[in-house]
């Protein structure tokens, strides 16, 4: 801010100030700043005071439907919306009995795990922190919600009960996306959080790593028992494929996704898959006037 007294910040989807130096707490810019980032502040002149100008940046991702006869097959219809609401919605994952989704959205500006029935109804939420809690994901036995969270300042798996609870922290060093095999045997995981990734699969048991696939998109993946739905962009178009283990090839099963969001999950039949597509994006510059 002019003067040099306070700082002005975005953080959890709107913008704060904070006075510097000094112990108070930081306070959100009251009727301006929703999902605002990048704020400047112009000097006063003379017979007028300061500007504030900022981006306000607003996505909407929803989370899309494929329905197929079998795993690898060809889509048996176009895809269609089956989670939306004003916010960001994504990653969601099949609980391993199929009867309820785990996914995470920020309807207050911080990314939180929720709970909704696979055949629909009103989400139910697992996390309230602070910090982003995300890409969920069940354990085999259904008792446990693993997730990412930046909780330590870095992002580490955490795990909480699949009923509701007090969240534990599970690794120690960085941690972002990772799935079991159907049979606990491999953990799958990807190495990085947004640009494409290679996959790894590493026994449960220990032992090493060993690439499986190149290219995955947005933490696109999921394991069943027959293979790997995963999501690649070649030449810049969106589409769903299946990497078969007993043939050790890939099949195309759906193109022309849209713009793809984060996360990818199949039914226990493979028949079922949920995807995240961002399906609006808007940047508008905003200008208030007399700002103090």
């Amino acid at each position: 801010m002019p003067g040099g007294k306070e700082d002005l910040f975005s953080a959890r989807g709107s913008l704060w100030r904070l006075a510097v130096p000094g112990e108070s707490l930081p306070a959100r810019l009251p009727f301006v700043g929703e999902d605002g980032l990048m704020p400047v502040v112009s000097g006063p002149q003379p017979g007028r005071p300061s500007r504030l100008v900022y981006v306000r940046s607003l996505a909407d991702s929803n989370i899309w439907r494929i329905e197929t006869s079998a795993p690898g097959a060809g889509a048996s219809s176009t895809p269609v919306v089956s989670i939306s609401s004003t916010r960001v919605d994504y990653n969601a994952q099949f609980s391993p009995d199929g009867q309820t989704i785990a996914f995470h959205s920020n309807p207050d500006g911080q990314l939180q795990i929720y709970v909704v029935p696979a055949s629909g109804g009103k989400p139910r939420r697992l996390t309230s922190h602070a910090a982003n809690d995300r890409v969920p994901s069940s354990s085999r036995e259904g008792h446990w919600i693993y997730f990412s969270s930046n909780r330590t300042g870095e992002n580490q798996i955490r795990k909480i009960p699949a009923t509701g609870g007090d969240a534990v922290q599970v690794t120690r060093n960085v941690g972002f996306v990772a799935l079991e095999a159907p049979d606990g045997a491999y953990v799958y995981y990807t190495q990085t959080s947004g640009a494409p990734s290679a996959l790894w699969r590493l026994p449960t048991s220990g032992g090493q790593p060993v690439k499986v696939l190149e290219g995955l998109v947005s933490w696109a993946f999921v394991v069943l028992e027959k293979g790997i739905y995963y999501i690649d962009r070649p030449a810049g178009e969106a589409r769903l494929e299946f990497f078969d283990f007993a043939t050790g090839r890939s099949t195309t099963v759906a193109r022309n996704l849209g713009e793809i969001g984060l996360g990818l999950t199949a039914s226990l039949d493979g028949r079922t898959i949920l995807y995240t597509r961002v399906d609006s994006s808007v940047d508008d510059l905003m200008l208030v006037e007399n700002f103090r």
